[in-house]
C-alpha cells in the first residue's frame, strides 16, 4: 500500500511495469496516458509512462508524477507508513486526495481503527 492508501498491485502503471510482453507493455503505457490526460489534466503520451516499483521504496523506479506528490513528501519527511499513521490525519492533501480516490480514504480509515 502507498502512503495515501493506493494499492500498488492495482494501479495500471505497477502492471505495465510487471508486464513482459514488450507490445503489450507499450499498448498498456499508452492508454494509461490516456487515462491520466482524461482524470488528472496531465499531457502524458506512452513514453512519459515509466515503470514504477511503488512510490516507497527509497530508490526504486517512480512514475513521474510520484516524484511531485505532496502526499507522498509528506509522510517521507514524518517518516511514516502511512497517511493513517500521520498526527495530522486527515490533512488538506489528503481530504482532497480521497475526494478523487475514495476508496483510499475506507483504507485508511480502517487502518486508524484497527490502532
Amino acid at each position: 500500500m502507498s502512503y495515501c492508501g493506493l494499492i500498488c498491485i492495482g494501479c495500471p502503471i505497477f502492471m505495465a511495469t510487471n508486464e513482459s510482453d514488450c507490445e503489450r507493455k507499450e499498448r498498456m503505457k499508452e492508454k494509461i496516458a490516456r487515462m491520466s490526460n482524461e482524470m488528472y489534466k496531465t499531457n502524458f503520451t506512452g513514453k512519459d509512462i515509466t515503470d514504477c516499483d511503488g512510490c516507497m521504496p527509497e530508490n526504486g523506479r517512480l512514475f513521474p508524477g510520484c516524484h511531485d506528490c505532496g502526499i507522498r513528501k509528506c509522510a517521507r519527511e514524518k517518516n511514516i507508513l502511512n497517511c493513517a499513521w500521520c498526527e495530522d490525519y486527515s490533512c488538506d492533501k489528503l481530504t482532497e486526495f480521497f475526494k478523487e480516490n475514495p476508496e483510499s480514504k475506507i483504507r485508511m480509515e480502517f487502518i486508524r481503527s484497527v490502532v
